[in-house]
Parts: C-alpha cells; sequence; structure tokens
C-alpha cells in the first residue's frame, strides 16, 4: 500500500461524499486505501456511509464518536497502512492532475518527506470541469530560501512562490503528501476548534527540510455559502485567541524573522471576527457598545503583542493602516463605515 488516504465525515450529504470519494476513483492510477472517519454523525448519515462505501473497493470507515476533525484525523492515522498519507475533506474533491502526479511519484520511487501541490476554489453546484490534458510530474526541491519562505507563507498564505496566479499553497492540511511515520508523530492538536491545521503544517516543517512542491493543482476547494462549518459564534472570539496564542511559542522560536507574518495573521483574525461577530451576530447591537467591547478585547493579550515594529515587519502599507487603527480603537469603526460605502 503506497498511498492511505484520511477523510473525516461529519454529516456530510450522500452526493459529497461519493463526490469525494469517486475523485480518487477515475483512471486507477495509484494503489490506495481510504479511510473514512465518521466523526459521530447522526445515525441516518452513518448509514450512508455504510451504503456508499459498500460500491468501492479499498475503502474502510470507522465510526467515531463526535470529537471534531482534527481528533477524527489523529485517529486515522493510528489505521493507515501506506507509506504516504493524505488528507482530504469530504466535501470536496482531488484532480486527476493530483492522480496523475501520485502516481509518478510511486512509480519513480521519490523519497521526500513532505510532497506539497496546489489548491483551488471553485463554487460549490457548478460544474467540476478540469483540463484533459495531463502535464508531467516536475518535483521542484524547497531549498534554504524556499523553506522559510513557506514557513512564513503558513501565517499569511502571503508568498509569490506557493501562491500563484493557477492556486497556491494551502495551510490546511490538503494536497500534499506526508510520509506516514511522520505524520504518526505530529499529530493534530484536538484541543483546537480553529486553525489546528495551520499548527500541523508548522510542526511538519520543523519536523523535516527533505521537502519538495509540485506547481499542478491537486485538490479543489467545492465553495458553499450556505455551509455550517466553523461558523462563526460568540466562541469564535475565544477560538481565535486560543489560535494566536499557540502561534507564538513558533515566533519565539524563529526571533526576528516572523513578527511581520504574525502581525498579518493577528489583523486576518480580527477582520473573520469584526465580520463574522461584530458586524453579524450582533449587528442589531448598539455600534458604541459593540465598538468598547471589541476594543477591550484588542487591549488584551495576544493582541496587544502587536507593536509597530511587527506592522512595518508585516509590509505594505495596509499592515501599518491597520496597525494605526487599532492603536486608536479605531478599527471596528473603520470596517463598519467600509461596510455601508459597499452597499451603497
Amino acid at each position: 500500500m503506497f498511498y492511505s488516504i484520511i477523510i473525516p465525515v461529519y454529516n456530510n450529504t450522500a452526493e459529497d461524499i461519493k463526490r469525494c470519494i469517486g475523485s480518487f476513483y477515475r483512471g486507477n492510477l495509484i494503489d490506495f486505501e481510504i479511510i473514512i472517519m465518521d466523526d459521530g454523525s447522526t445515525e441516518e448519515c452513518a448509514y450512508k456511509i455504510d451504503t456508499i462505501i459498500a460500491e468501492y473497493p479499498a475503502v474502510t470507515v470507522y465510526h467515531l464518536s463526535h470529537g471534531g476533525a482534527a481528533k477524527a484525523r489523529n485517529e486515522g492515522i493510528k489505521f493507515a497502512k501506506g507509506k504516504y498519507i493524505c488528507f482530504a475533506d469530504a466535501d470536496d474533491v482531488v484532480t486527476k492532475q493530483f492522480l496523475f502526479d501520485l502516481s509518478a511519484i510511486e512509480q519513480n520511487g521519490i523519497n521526500y518527506d513532505v510532497v506539497y501541490g496546489l489548491v483551488n476554489f471553485i463554487k460549490k453546484g457548478s460544474n467540476i470541469q478540469e483540463s484533459s490534458q495531463l502535464y508531467p510530474l516536475e518535483l521542484q526541491l524547497i531549498g534554504n530560501t524556499e523553506y522559510r519562505e513557506l514557513y512564513r507563507h503558513m501565517f499569511d498564505l502571503g508568498s509569490s512562490i506557493y501562491k500563484r496566479k493557477e492556486g497556491y499553497v494551502s495551510r490546511g492540511p490538503v494536497a500534499r503528501i506526508v510520509k506516514r511515520e511522520i505524520a504518526e508523530k505530529y499529530l493534530f492538536n484536538p484541543n483546537l476548534v480553529l486553525g489546528e491545521d495551520e499548527l500541523w503544517n508548522l510542526d511538519l516543517l520543523e519536523a523535516t527540510k527533505n521537502l519538495a512542491v509540485v506547481y499542478h493543482i491537486w485538490y479543489l476547494y467545492l465553495e458553499n455559502p450556505l455551509s455550517t462549518s466553523r461558523k462563526p459564534n460568540l466562541d469564535f472570539l475565544g477560538q481565535h485567541r486560543d489560535l494566536l496564542v499557540s502561534m507564538l511559542p513558533y515566533i519565539e522560536r524563529h526571533k526576528g524573522s516572523l513578527e511581520g507574518v504574525f502581525a498579518n495573521r493577528v489583523f486576518e483574525s480580527l477582520y473573520e471576527i469584526i465580520q463574522g461577530v461584530y458586524l453579524t451576530l450582533l449587528k442589531n447591537k448598539n455600534i458604541v457598545d459593540n465598538i468598547k467591547e471589541f476594543n477591550k478585547m484588542t487591549n488584551t493579550y495576544p493582541y496587544t503583542i502587536i507593536t509597530y515594529k511587527y506592522a512595518k515587519r508585516g509590509g505594505g502599507v495596509k499592515t501599518l493602516i491597520k496597525f494605526v487603527l487599532l492603536k486608536t480603537d479605531c478599527l471596528l469603526l473603520a470596517y463598519k463605515i467600509k461596510n455601508i460605502v459597499l452597499k451603497r
């Protein structure tokens, strides 16, 4: 067995699950197993999973109590038999190019610890149109310079090397293959609800520098505007705080080189909090009270870590403007005004 594909499922539709699994069975190009980790779905969904997998060879399902995607992936790793592990989400698909490249990796005896591909987005419900042309595998070694750039990219997705017009290297767990012995050692943090996959990627980068990248689209995220996955709620505030605090040890280990991308990641979290909570869940609340609550939050740890030096190293005028707005307690107000203007 060369590849173990681990797919967490939690109350996904039968259509989603079948489309995801089916995307791996085009051309029989690779030697693989699929491990479905049912993360405590309803009985109806669990029955659908059992029915669907009967149609495919080399698919196994394990039914768990609900514990989140991180726990489901970790449990899946325990059952994996392949040399390499890769992950997929049940509402997405892999491309034919992914299968073609993985077949070439297998046949040519390539032995990198981690190989990255690119991801892209398409709207769910639209026709999935892939190029009929399959391109030869072109592995590019990630050297020291590219390694540092990839590490920074995992914070803010800002690298021109790893973010291209056709797609980008994700900071999620998908569109990469990882040697099983490394995946077994570096598991996902089950205590984080948000961003556990970002930290997992940083752990992989600290574990090995035997890395390569393939600049082909391997994975398609199917955007679903009705999805309840990671739907913002009032716990969203604590989830972002926990993620940012968990990132700080990585910043400390790379003193002087990551302050800027961490600042960008903080402002990304603040944007998601503003859009998902303060301008959505609390939209009927008095804006003055919202601003006071938001400013009270941003004047606490870890948001107070961001200094002018951090913002300046973040690169670009936008980061500095956000820093000034943050320190003058005007960031939420600025986004509120921006939203009003854009709606006109």
